[in-house]
């Protein structure tokens, strides 16, 4: 297999060892001079035209607007149909379906079918579209005599004049399924690739499904500027794990983006319903950060913003191909003045390529692109209705043989080892912070201390299952990114289901459903969550967290647009539970960057937009944080969690069972500097839980909060990703209903959510502190000193209770607390 341009989902979650031990029309460019290249036909399909668009000699022509085409199709090959109108020509290849008899009417037009929505009322767009004009060149509409299912999009080959040439690279597609009107126009291709002056679309797979006798339709549209698509990145060929047994039932859609918000990821989609535990123990073995490395094939041309468009974009792609490269991706990064083109080479090229575009004009650097990243796992209180973060007490958990009653919802952490709950978020204070919505404080309540819906928290992960009733209220926007394992194509769409289950984990803690009297609270309260999938469907293999498989890790270039995308929509704040190689390691980068050069330049574009970038520091223990959350400017979170005389994953002795001790947990990655309380540190610590291993039975050495419902499953019988999904604790008439789904987990990916969480919440009272600095600073500047070395605690544990203060002004603030 092509080693894959990846950067590797780490479990920066201790790794969950999981149960059982994881349109393409296209651009039609409006212009008088079109001239269309001939595509070949194939698989013996016919096209009978409707309409003749020749104009009568020695009369003026009829400008002609639309044309119609029945097209047969073949069940084996490809049926070419051709298009000619006064402004434009086309060819359009029907691939293979499933029915070999289907026909389809087709009619193309430059204009808009009186039965569809303008393509600008769009819900959700592509990260470049934002403020950009958007202009509809031409609309395809597709009827089937017979229901039948396409092997893929329709393709197009188109010949474009160099006048239109810049626009032509920013050309998308978007498809119209008026069976699913809700779902109003979806982007399914672009931009389109140009090789000279010949536009294509290749055809995308898999392909729809149409029912007979409904129409389809197809927008191709151009905007003013180019997509930022990020680079993928380079990984040596991966070597299976040799525990791992390889599991490739899903091999050729493992990186297909979903297609609504109930997609199957298995051979079952429904949740699973694991008995006789409280939740199910994710593995203790760590992800490590492996090195960056090239990806082969791929190089990050970094060019100044002068190459952003025009002619001297165009000169730059011919120079690129001339030096035997291919433009796979571009991203203009306007904030920091950088253009990166993602360029394909011949792997035994490579070198001698990148040495040859170096010394060409604009070229500001070159240098490989491409690697991993894993995931990496005084005022009065004021408590949620939500039982796991209020506190279970007997009468709930009473058994008819046990009737006395013994309370759990004591402070500090209102759980105990062996009744489970949320001691994480009482550790950090948010019963407190939250406490500022209500009256009798020292300052006036502020109901959103309570957080804001108007803050939007981006979570970039495997996914955030939009069905889980923890979030199904909370997701306002939804994007996935997936580049193939060869690098070469990227699927992409508005939807993104979970199969994995980190994603959920993470972006539950950091804001899930809030007050709705079950299962559990997010730090960020009512923030709005926009949810970003960036890994493909796993395979069992991912079960094992040292695993290379290549569906177990996320490619950079999909991360960059995830990033860039929430730039566009605005988001306030970034978290990012997952990593790679330190900074500097990088091959051909800066020596104090991100080890991937597209990835780097799309977290500096965010921290320029004064966007709020938190990730994870990484879970391979000892000195040097993992990218992205080395990079300038980002928030990097470590790990902290409870000793209480059992035996813990760090060995750390200290604390009872009835005065439990916050430590840092070893695992956690940290930098070198360490200051209490200065934001000169290299980061900030939070929960993350600190577990033995999958065995451990002790509730407070784990961070318990939701997983995905619908789990990757190979076979019906698969448990290696589900969640429990039983009754919420305890069981019984007493529980709470609907039920949620739900792990126990540890690991950096679960520290950073609480941080981003906690900044969310900040700004909803105080939107001052929109600047990745002024956060940084006030987090550090109220964060807690807890039990061990301060060389691995950054500037403190996070106390969010401290920060609301300060932030709302508190006169009588808390002090610093080691012992919560």
């Amino acid at each position: 297999m092509t080693a894959r341009s990846i950067v590797a989902l780490r479990s920066h979650a201790i790794a969950a060892r999981f149960k059982g031990a994881s349109l393409r029309i296209f651009a039609l460019l409006l212009s008088t001079s079109i001239v269309l290249a001939a595509c070949g036909g194939g698989g013996g399909g016919s096209v009978s035209p409707s309409s003749s668009t020749t104009p009568t000699p020695g009369a003026t022509a009829t400008p002609v607007s639309s044309e119609s085409e029945s097209v047969q199709l073949s069940g084996t090959g490809t049926t070419t149909a051709s298009y000619s109108l006064s402004s434009l020509t086309a060819t359009v290849g029907y691939p293979s379906s499933s029915t070999s008899s289907a026909s389809l009417a087709t009619i193309f037009s430059t204009n808009q079918p009186a039965s569809v929505p303008t393509i600008q009322s769009m819900v959700r767009k592509p990260a470049n579209i934002g403020a950009s004009p958007l202009a509809v060149l031409a609309y395809l509409s597709i009827t089937a005599n017979a229901t039948t299912t396409l092997s893929g999009y329709p393709a197009l080959q188109l010949v474009v004049p160099a006048s239109v040439l810049s626009a032509a690279q920013y050309s998308y597609v978007a498809w119209y399924n008026p069976a699913n009107s809700a779902g109003g126009w979806n982007i399914v291709e672009g931009p389109g690739t140009v090789s000279g002056t010949t536009l294509n679309f290749t055809s995308a797979t898999p392909g729809p499904t149409l029912q007979a006798n409904q129409t389809y339709y197809l927008a191709v549209f151009t905007l003013a500027s180019a997509a930022p698509t990020p680079t993928p990145t380079s990984v040596p060929t991966p070597t299976p794990a040799p525990s791992a047994t390889v599991i490739s039932t899903n091999a050729a859609t493992a990186f297909t983006c979903p297609a609504n918000d109930s997609e199957a990821n298995g051979s079952s989609s429904g949740r699973g319903a694991i008995g006789g535990v409280e939740a199910t123990r994710r593995a203790s073995g760590l992800r490590v950060a492996r090195p960056a490395v090239s990806v082969s094939g791929l190089l990050a041309v970094t060019y100044t913003s002068a190459v952003a468009s025009g002619t001297a974009a165009t000169q730059a792609v011919a120079r690129e191909t001339a030096a035997g490269g291919t433009l796979m991706r571009t991203f203009n990064f306007s904030r920091t003045g950088k253009v990166i083109h993602v360029v394909s080479v011949p792997t035994a090229q490579m070198n001698a390529i990148a040495a040859k575009l170096r010394t060409q004009s604009g070229v500001q650097s070159v240098a490989p692109t491409g690697a991993l990243r894993y995931p990496m796992g005084v005022s009065a209180p004021y408590f949620t209705t939500d039982p796991y973060f209020n506190g279970f007490t007997a009468t709930q958990n009473a058994a008819a043989s046990n009737p006395a009653p013994t309370t759990y919802h004591v402070a500090p952490y209102e759980e105990t080892s062996a009744v489970p709950g949320q001691w994480d978020m009482h550790a950090i204070g948010l019963q407190n912070a939250f406490a500022y919505s209500q009256s009798g404080n020292t300052v006036a309540a502020n109901a959103s201390a309570l957080g804001s819906a108007s803050v939007k928290l981006a979570v970039i992960d495997s996914g955030e299952d939009p069905t889980h009733p923890e979030l199904s209220s909370k997701i306002a926007y939804q994007r996935c990114f997936i580049t193939n394992a060869a690098g070469t194509a990227q699927s992409k769409s508005d939807y993104e289901t979970d199969p994995l289950g980190h994603g959920t984990d993470t972006a539950g803690i950091a804001a899930e459903d809030t007050n709705n009297g079950f299962g559990f609270t997010g730090t960020g309260g009512k923030t709005s969550i926009y949810a970003y999938r960036v890994f493909p469907t796993p395979d069992d293999n991912c079960a094992n967290p040292d695993s290379d498989d290549t569906q177990c890790g996320a490619d950079t270039v999909d991360i960059a647009d995830a990033i860039t995308d929430a730039v566009a929509q605005g988001v306030n704040v970034i978290s990012m539970s997952l990593g790679g190689a330190t900074c500097g390691s990088g091959s051909g980068f800066a020596s104090n960057g991100d080890s991937d050069p597209t990835e780097g330049a799309a977290v500096a574009e965010a921290i320029a937009a004064n966007v709020i970038v938190v990730a994870a520091s990484g879970n391979s223990g000892g000195s040097g944080v993992a990218s992205p959350a080395c990079d300038s400017g980002v928030i990097a979170v470590g790990a902290s969690s409870l000793a209480d005389g059992t035996t813990n994953g760090s060995a750390f002795s200290g604390g009872s069972a009835t005065a439990p001790v916050e430590y840092v947990a070893n695992y956690s990655q940290y930098g070198t500097t360490n200051t209490p309380n200065s934001a000169t540190s290299w980061g900030i610590v939070a929960p993350g839980g600190d577990p033995s291993g999958d065995t451990d039975t002790d509730d407070l050495h784990w961070i318990e909060n939701i997983w995905t419902s619908t789990p990757y499953m190979s076979s019906s019988s698969d448990s290696a990703f589900e969640g429990e999904c039983d009754d919420d604790y305890p069981n019984g008439a007493s529980s709470n209903a609907p039920v949620d789904c739900r792990t126990l987990i540890a690991g950096t990916s679960m520290a950073t959510p609480h941080v981003a969480g906690a900044a969310a919440l900040i700004l909803a009272v105080n939107p001052s502190y929109q600047s990745p600095t002024a956060m940084k600073a006030l987090l550090c500047q109220t964060a807690d000193p807890i039990s061990n070395s301060t060389s691995l605690q950054g500037c403190g544990r996070l106390d969010v209770y401290r920060a609301m203060a300060t932030a709302l002004n508190d006169p009588s603030p808390p002090n610093a607390n080691p012992t919560p």
